[in-house]
């Protein structure tokens, strides 16, 4: 080949080169995933109008970065014998269970649960069919003693011990009566004794504080168990009762509040109706304790509540419950109690009842208000122990009747017993509400028989 031939090859190399560099250059740039442009139609512009014959070919895909893992057979084989020899815990995919080391399916688990509280409850309803109904139960004495099988106690004694224990006409001796035999009414709790129907306390305020006590009688009007939350927890069993001697005065108020002539000595039975429904209403209640409470001197009436526990409890519990209803009343009529010689009776009230010790349970709390309004508080001697109430009721004598009680304080201020009776008898909440229906039936049963009368059973 001659130089010039050879030289002319050559320029048309390098003319080929510089196009396609100059092409190169002004070449859009495109995403990654487009297929590049065919040079050969950037070459030879003039095929543009043919039909691009490689738009339908499906792009080639890239290789993968890494190449796939092929299964091994012998780590299959390792890990099918490993399997065999120790298997794998069972995975709950509800996330209730942890893994089960032991190789327990769910299956297994629940039934072995639904074993144990099986086992749980059948134990469960063993000991209290064993405890309270084949074991012979030590019956209480009066006051809520227990009282010892082996004691040197005859059995017609525990005979009437445990009949006195489920109420009614019973025939016993207390520590508050005056020596003679009285009868008792149902506490309505297994935690109380049952309740008297007579208790005697002090007559006049010269004969609280002194040796030589003259006592009064004092009649059961009703009953009732203070409970609290919603789960009706017993607190404590509070009994109302009226002085024998004010119960004409307590008469005369309950047919002055009936429309009847002033000559009536009883009420109908339609009358008796209509004072049950007015002393169990909202106003009605209100408006007859009220009058009642704020008559002094001779038209005034004695009462008394008793507070028995119906466990240990303590000074300050009972305290606070009776301040806040004591508060709650006051809202009944604000005029009444809005200055500060109140707020200073309130405070002397809190006092009484201040830094003392426990109650126990089955001991009595009485709360005496005299006829002008004057509030005596009375509750039970640390001095004197449970072995020596014990004894005392077996038999007590009228000077022995207040033996296990001391007094805590006295109230001048008539404002503090008057809202605290409100708190038990009047307005739409009240204390308890068995106790108020109780007092009520036992009201309505005063007007029922003659002026004066002091016959009939009183529940």
């Amino acid at each position: 080949m001659s130089s010039a031939l050879r030289c002319h090859q050559l320029q048309r190399q390098i003319l080929s080169c510089e196009r396609r560099l100059l092409i190169h250059s002004f070449r859009p740039h495109c995403p990654a995933n487009r297929p590049p442009t065919a040079l050969s139609r950037l070459q030879h512009p003039r095929h543009a109008s043919t039909k691009n014959h490689n738009a339908n070919t499906p792009p080639k895909k890239q290789p993968p970065k890494y190449p796939p893992i092929k299964p091994d057979p012998h780590k299959i084989w390792l890990r099918e014998q490993a399997h065999l020899a120790n298997p794998r815990p069972t995975f709950d995919p509800k996330g209730k269970y942890k893994f089960k080391l032991t190789g327990e399916t769910l299956y297994q688990k629940q039934r072995r649960v639904d074993k144990q509280v099986a086992v749980a409850l059948f134990l469960f309803v063993g000991i209290i069919v064993v405890t309270q109904i084949w074991l012979p139960r030590n019956p209480k004495l009066p006051g809520g003693y227990k009282l010892d099988n082996q004691s040197s106690t005859s059995d017609s004694d525990k005979k009437k011990f445990e009949d006195a224990v489920k109420g009614g006409k019973v025939v016993i001796k207390e520590a508050t009566n005056v020596g003679e035999t009285v009868e008792t009414v149902p506490s309505g709790t297994k935690s109380v004794s049952p309740l008297p129907k007579q208790i005697y306390l002090p007559a006049g305020p010269q004969d609280h504080n002194s040796d030589n006590q003259v006592l009064e009688e004092y009649t059961l009007l009703g009953h009732g168990i203070r409970t609290v939350s919603f789960l009706g927890i017993q607190v404590y069993v509070m009994a109302f009762y009226v002085a024998t001697s004010s119960l004409p005065t307590l008469q005369h108020h309950l047919l002055h509040s009936l429309d009847i002539p002033s000559t009536a000595t009883t009420a109908t039975l339609p009358e008796q109706e209509a004072l049950k429904s007015k002393l169990l209403s909202d106003e009605g209640s209100i408006e007859f304790f009220s009058a009642l409470l704020d008559t002094r001197d001779g038209n005034g009436v004695k009462t008394a509540i008793r507070v028995v526990p119906t466990r240990s409890t303590d000074y300050p519990h009972l305290r606070d419950g009776w301040v806040r209803g004591i508060q709650g009343k006051t809202t009944l009529h604000p005029d009444v109690y809005d200055d500060d010689a109140f707020v200073e009776a309130l405070g002397r009230f809190k006092a009484i009842f201040g830094g003392r010790k426990a109650v126990p349970k089955g001991r009595a709390l009485i709360l005496l208000r005299d006829q002008n309004g004057a509030l005596f508080t009375y509750g039970p001697d640390e001095a004197v122990k449970d072995k020596e109430l014990k004894l005392l009721s077996e038999g007590a004598k009228k000077k022995e009747s207040m033996h296990g009680l001391k007094m805590l304080g006295v109230m001048d201020d008539p404002r503090i017993a008057r809202a605290l009776w409100l708190c038990y008898f009047a307005g739409k909440k009240v204390a308890s509400e068995g106790a108020r229906t109780s007092v009520v039936d036992g009201l309505v049963e005063v007007v029922g028989r003659p002026v004066g009368s002091t016959e009939g059973k009183v529940v």
